[in-house]
């Protein structure tokens, strides 16, 4: 990342200093390509590939981890592949024939020196972009993320879960099998299998180089010690290790009856498969090569196998073809008659994936998928707020309602096009709108509809009261995985593709998925949803993965601390805010989140192999003093154990302590004459006068009956709360005798007081003696927690 940035700055420095530097880049730029061409046309492109495959790319020994195929290395290998080949039709007769002559090591050297070339050319491509882009544009950022993003970014989700995905897409429905069979020759995991074959293959081929080269060496080596010279042993070991580095094309490429046979599919299929993957250049030069690539319009993307004049393929790296199979195949199904239903049945895919995959992080949950709703069809409706006399019916995807919370989910099957991933801003606009803007409307809307009522009426249903929901979360669920856009949510606001008061979580099945395998409590998902979406985390954390947003929450958070001005705002029996509190808000300073991902490679891929008790340990989140109490409220079904489990746990390690221990401490030390004890603590984390919380420790003597003192407790937490204006509490009550966690109550109640409890008001201390409060920063290591305030006791 480092020498990345250097590189840059530096070209930024030479090239903005021109008149224009949009003109610069791009001359500086067809220069560079000239250059690099004369310094590979006279290499064979075939093995030019398996040359840079083996300097580039990463390996492992069969059984263990499979190595990650790194953006960079992935990208240098396909634009040089790209440029060769593109050279190799341009090349004269002449130059052509001179490849014979190419002698030892000669394209191991010129490899190793074209790592170099080929970053300058990445990012010389990149500053055209950033030169050619339009300032006023609010598109312009999120158009060159898109193109970053399929310039640099090969491995979104795991391959596994893609082919898994893809099989599910293309042959889960047998109609749209059937006709990709009748109209290609071949189906879903037809191409999916010749496309691993031609991979395994090179494997194969290489592992046979190897083990060739070390017989031979070891031959070589023992005849030398015992002073036995063998020239043709000798010359035939030089050889082996050449051919180990420096193949003959035959050697690194795969025909089709080796894949047929590999893979016992039909040469006839094979071969169709391959006609339909095999990349095809006709025409094309470097230097369009190169603009196409750079741009985002990868030609491999979807066609990544390499064809030879003698018909036998060769694929660069395992990192193309999985996600070129559902590409392929969906541009020609959107020609065919089958289309409109294979788009019905990705979207009911997408829904049932992600209703399995929130049920395991919200047990007991009720679940409304694919239903229908009612809201006001104009304004005259609206104003009227009668939900007996809307009009109009919509659709929703998912509605998850578990106690006090509710969250909505629109799911979007739609696919970037390969339009917006060059970069082309109208396009760009119409597809997010479609997959982005589109689900953060309509989950708005029922949302918007939820408050407004207190309820639903929905179709077959009939009303559906709603008013005890104090929490409302929305997500959008997309089945293409758009890391580079879906990560930068505060830009998309800025774009216009997302309104800043309704910004729901925005993420790709396969990562949702994954998610919520790593999620071992409930409370944690519900707490990662509510920092997720504050908009203000995009705008300290940047990363271009989910899953390392994700990671970090579980390592330290996800937390921005909020504006001490508005928190006291939302909140207004709080004091002035501190010297302290103002400086500690200023000096936040944006993260740039690099990978978190190893760990969760090692657990994902040993998770999966066959053999037992050889996982790695499952990414988690650092161990929490409150979890036994989380757990218990959970197992006790408590009346909103969701929510006040994830606002215990939104403390930083030393609250999460300190809340743990009060229990205990007002046990030790009991008042005399049978009083019971209580502590009472405000949570006002947030500038959202909604997200406030009460929170009451409390006692029951033995002298006091259960029922005597639940009623005073529930009627002590309804009045405080009215009395500081916070929408939801609890208390947790205690044994004196047994020392026991006895009872949990839950109040949501909002409005006005009962008048039985006006009385109990004027008992309470006000509101401005409540000098200071607990206040959750983000989650930290014990070495480095602290808490910035203690707790009022309520005598």
């Amino acid at each position: 990342m480092v020498d990345t940035w250097t590189s840059l700055v530096k070209l930024m420095a030479k090239i903005g200093a021109s008149d224009d530097p949009e003109e610069a880049a791009d001359t500086a730029l067809n220069d560079a390509v000239a250059e690099f061409t004369t310094k590979l046309q006279r290499f064979d492109p075939v093995r030019l590939i398996e040359v840079a495959r083996l300097a580039f790319l990463p390996m492992t020994p069969t059984g263990a981890v499979p190595p990650v195929v790194t953006d960079a290395s992935a990208s240098r290998l396909e634009l040089l592949a790209l440029i060769a080949l593109a050279t190799q039709q341009e090349t004269a007769p002449g130059i052509a024939s001179k490849r014979a002559a190419v002698g030892d090591q000669e394209m191991s050297h010129f490899v190793s020196e074209a790592r170099d070339d080929l970053d300058r050319l990445l990012h010389l491509a990149q500053l055209r972009s950033f030169a050619s882009a339009d300032p006023t544009d609010k598109l312009a950022l999120v158009s060159l993320l898109i193109q970053g993003g399929a310039v640099w970014v090969r491995n979104p989700s795991y391959s596994e879960m893609v082919e898994a995905t893809n099989s599910a897409l293309l042959d889960g429905d047998s109609n749209v099998r059937a006709s990709l069979v009748a109209e290609l020759g071949f189906d879903a995991t037809d191409a999916l299998a010749v496309l691993n074959a031609c991979y395994d293959l090179q494997e194969m081929a290489m592992n046979r180089r190897i083990d060739n080269m070390r017989s031979t060496m070891l031959q070589a080596m023992a005849a030398t010690r015992s002073g036995r010279t063998d020239e043709a042993l000798l010359e035939y070991a030089r050889t082996s290790l050449m051919g180990m580095f420096e193949p003959e094309a035959d050697e690194v490429t795969v025909g089709v009856r080796e894949v047929a046979s590999h893979t016992n599919i039909s040469e006839e299929r094979v071969r169709a498969v391959i006609d339909r993957f095999r990349l095809n250049l006709a025409g094309t030069t470097p230097a369009q090569v190169v603009d196409t690539f750079s741009t985002g319009k990868n030609p491999l993307r979807a066609r990544p196998l390499i064809a030879c004049a003698n018909g036998r393929v060769v694929l660069p790296h395992p990192a193309l073809h999985v996600f070129a199979v559902r590409e392929n195949l969906e541009e020609h199904l959107k020609t065919s008659k089958s289309w409109s239903r294979y788009a019905k049945h990705r979207g009911d895919l997408l829904e049932t994936r992600t209703r399995t995959a929130l049920d395991r992080v919200l047990p007991g949950a009720h679940h409304r998928d694919s239903f229908e709703y009612y809201v006001p069809a104009n304004e005259a409706e609206t104003s009227g707020a009668d939900p007996s006399k809307y009009t109009k019916r919509v659709e929703g995807d998912h509605l998850v309602l578990l106690d006090d919370v509710a969250i909505i989910v629109e799911d979007k099957a739609v696919a970037l096009s390969t339009l917006s991933r060059g970069g082309k801003t109208t396009r760009i606009r119409t597809d997010l709108t479609g997959i982005i803007t589109k689900a953060a409307e309509q989950a708005g809307r029922m949302r918007d509809v939820i408050e407004r009522d207190g309820g639903l009426r929905i179709q077959g249903e009939g009303w559906i009261d709603l008013s005890h929901i104090r929490e409302i979360h929305t997500i959008a669920v997309s089945l293409d995985d758009l890391s580079t856009v879906l990560t930068a949510t505060a830009e998309l606001v800025r774009a216009g593709i997302l309104s800043a008061n309704n910004i729901p979580w925005t993420v790709s099945l396969h990562d949702l998925e994954l998610i919520t395998e790593l999620i071992a409590r409930p409370a944690e998902f519900l707490l990662f949803l509510r920092r997720r979406r504050n908009p203000d985390v995009t705008v300290m954390f940047h990363a271009a993965d989910e899953l390392d947003l994700f990671l970090y929450f579980f390592e330290a958070g996800l937390w921005v601390e909020p504006d001490p001005a508005q928190v006291r705002a939302a909140f207004p029996f709080l004091p002035e805010p501190s010297t302290a509190d103002v400086r500690r808000h200023r000096s936040q300073a944006p993260v740039i989140l690099t990978s978190r991902t190893d760990a969760l490679d090692q657990w994902f891929h040993t998770s999966r192999q066959s053999c037992e008790g050889t996982s790695a340990p499952k990414p988690a989140m650092s161990p929490s003093p409150v979890a036994p109490l989380i757990d218990e409220l959970h197992s006790r079904k408590v009346t909103g154990w969701l929510s006040i489990g994830a606002t215990l746990l939104s403390g930083d390690w030393k609250v999460q302590r300190q809340f743990a221990r009060y229990g205990d401490e007002l046990l030790d030390n009991p008042l005399p004459h049978g009083q019971g004890r209580s502590l009472t603590i405000p949570i006002t984390a947030c500038v959202d006068p909604a997200e406030g919380w009460l929170f009451v420790w409390a006692t029951r003597p033995a002298t006091e009956d259960h029922a005597a003192a639940e009623e005073r407790l529930r009627a002590y937490l309804r009045v405080k709360k009215y009395q500081l204006g916070l929408p939801r509490g609890v208390v947790f009550l205690y044994d004196e005798q047994t020392r026991g966690l006895i009872d949990v109550l839950y109040d949501g109640h909002i409005g006005p007081l009962e008048d039985a409890l006006t009385g109990v008001l004027q008992t309470l201390r006000p509101a401005s003696s409540l000098q200071r409060t607990i206040h959750p920063n983000a989650m930290r290591p014990p070495r480095t927690a602290r808490s910035r305030t203690k707790p009022k006791r309520k005598h």
